[in-house]
């Protein structure tokens, strides 16, 4: 997957004003911070050429976690009409572009803390060609201070994990109460973070939501305690982010954690692929999400069909029961 070509623009301009040494420099002491001030509420990007930084380097992995999991759950709950979004944590947009390639939207509301992001965000929405993203809406909101807007649809991708435990359960709670039809939450795709996503499952449940994707079915998880749901998107690089993180390779692979909580009961269809499929030879092995729980099932080139289906499948996927 790779961001589009307006998107990567935007970013690229923003940057060519700093030397490449000053950038680089920059990108590694932000990882630094979210590395090791993550889950405490603390504030971590700043000043302008930080978050210049941070889009660079960050928008083309957010964005392609972000459209990975709405892709997979508007496969269970098509969205046809026309919505609002609500983008919270926003960032410098990179989730709201991601919503807006597969959502016919009416209007968007982007809640991001950070006055510079912030800044920059509203920069990259007005340069589009899109009369939508041009008109965004940017509020300086501290999510911990809750939002008092609804939306059809709530998104919050990667800022929750910032946030201490009773900060993130005040949140989500306060995110619910303001949905209309679907919160989709995305989060860093580790342990560590899908358990907070877990916890916000039984929370929600709780309170009468139904999940959409990825899990096929509301009951407990039954995932092992050493065990997380992740997936994975494939970034490809532009010439400029594989400088910044002096990488070789021409892509990047972004491992995310997602869950999406909507309204009404969801008619589920098949299971989850959770693992990338193990290719041997006459059979291919597969670990599922299914309505039992977990199970590894392995389909053998004696079905044709399913054996077919298998082969195209991915970690992500729905895949048919079996």
């Amino acid at each position: 997957m790779e961001i589009p070509y307006e998107i990567r623009s935007l970013t690229e301009t923003a940057v060519s004003q700093y030397p490449l040494h000053q950038l680089k420099e920059i990108s590694r002491s932000i990882t630094q911070k979210y590395k090791q001030h993550s889950g405490k509420g603390e504030r971590l990007v700043v000043d302008r050429i930080e978050a210049t930084v941070y889009a660079a380097v960050r928008m083309p992995a957010t964005y392609a976690s972000v459209y990975s999991a709405l892709y997979h759950t508007l496969e269970c709950i098509p969205m046809t009409e026309t919505y609002s979004l609500m983008d919270v944590g926003a960032g410098t947009g990179a989730g709201t572009f991601a919503a807006a390639e597969l959502l016919n939207l009416c209007g968007i509301t982007c809640f991001e803390r950070e006055r510079e992001m912030r800044i920059l965000g509203r920069s990259f929405t007005e340069g589009m060609k899109d009369s939508v993203l041009k008109q965004s809406r940017w509020i300086d909101c501290d999510l911990q201070q809750g939002i008092d807007q609804r939306a059809d649809i709530v998104l919050s991708s990667y800022v929750l994990n910032e946030m201490t435990e009773q900060q993130r359960q005040n949140t989500v709670q306060n995110l619910w109460e303001h949905t209309d039809r679907l919160l989709l939450i995305v989060e860093p795709g580790t342990p560590e973070a899908f358990l907070q996503l877990r916890r916000i499952r039984d929370m929600l449940l709780l309170r009468g939501a139904h999940i959409a994707a990825p899990c096929v079915m509301d009951g407990q998880c039954t995932l092992g305690e050493n065990d997380w749901c992740h997936f994975t998107a494939r970034v490809q690089r532009s010439k400029l982010h594989k400088l910044l993180k002096d990488a070789d390779v021409p892509y990047e692979d972004e491992k995310f954690s997602y869950i999406a909580f909507v309204r009404k009961t969801v008619e589920r269809n098949g299971c989850r692929v959770l693992r990338h499929p193990i290719i041997e030879k006459g059979n291919i092995r597969l670990e599922l999400c299914t309505e039992n729980g977990k199970e590894s099932r392995i389909i053998t080139a004696k079905n044709k069909k399913l054996f077919k289906a298998a082969r195209k499948a991915d970690s992500g996927d729905l895949f048919d029961r079996i």
